[in-house]
């Protein structure tokens, strides 16, 4: 589908979903056929639905905004049990992956069926190694349900958290030698430049897979 003309974008998601609704500012500031809709929620996930409940709140957030393009970045506050009338489905087990499978669809769903479509990122690699096999995990099932989805992207970042090894780096070097920062001291949120190099993917994505012609401001490294 291309789109064109005025384009409202909604972005939600959890605390990283903050740091990148920053860079995405950033990136469509000077671009008045774009209205962004930053809505991410920090402490928010999935999984924890009595806390925060994303389906209710996007169906609200669709009917009063009705945006073309609806940007999801989350998952960093997803690594805990589903809580059921029968007990805890364990982080991970099959019951669980079956679980969080049907909310991403959810997700998904709600905001194809009003008429938008979705950009879904990827979380990024993580410091901690047992946080980063788990935001892994979650990537397969959002690149899978994004997969069966018609009018879902998924974009990965994790390579853009990565140095040459292919291993967390925060930081990265910029066309003149400088250094820029991308991750925050606690291996997890992203740093501004760090949101803004993930903006200027989530643009990309947008111009190639909806015909967009946003212009992509140049992002460090």
């Amino acid at each position: 589908m291309r789109l064109s003309g005025h384009v409202t974008v909604l972005e939600i998601g959890d605390s990283l979903g903050e740091d990148l609704g920053f860079g995405l500012a950033y990136e469509l500031a000077n671009d008045h056929n774009v209205h962004l809709l930053a809505d991410a929620v920090g402490d928010t996930g999935l999984v924890r639905s009595d806390y925060y409940d994303w389906p209710a709140h996007l169906r609200s957030e669709l009917a009063a905004s009705h945006p073309q393009i609806v940007v999801v970045f989350l998952g960093a506050n997803d690594s805990q049990g589903f809580s059921t009338s029968s007990g805890v489905e364990a982080f991970g087990t099959p019951a669980w992956m079956t679980t969080y499978g049907q909310r991403v669809a959810q997700i998904m769903s709600e905001a194809t069926s009003a008429g938008a479509r979705v950009i879904w990122v990827g979380m990024p690699i993580m410091q901690d190694p047992t946080l980063s096999s788990n935001v892994k995990l979650m990537n397969s099932i959002f690149e899978r349900e994004a997969a069966s989805h018609p009018g879902v992207a998924y974009l990965p970042s994790w390579n853009l958290f990565t140095n040459a090894a292919g291993q967390y780096t925060s930081t990265t070097t910029g066309p003149n030698g400088q250094t820029y920062t991308l991750r925050d001291p606690d291996g997890i949120h992203l740093d501004s430049a760090g949101g803004d190099l993930l903006a200027a993917a989530v643009v990309a994505k947008m111009n190639s897979s909806y015909g967009l012609h946003l212009p992509v401001l140049q992002p460090p490294g």
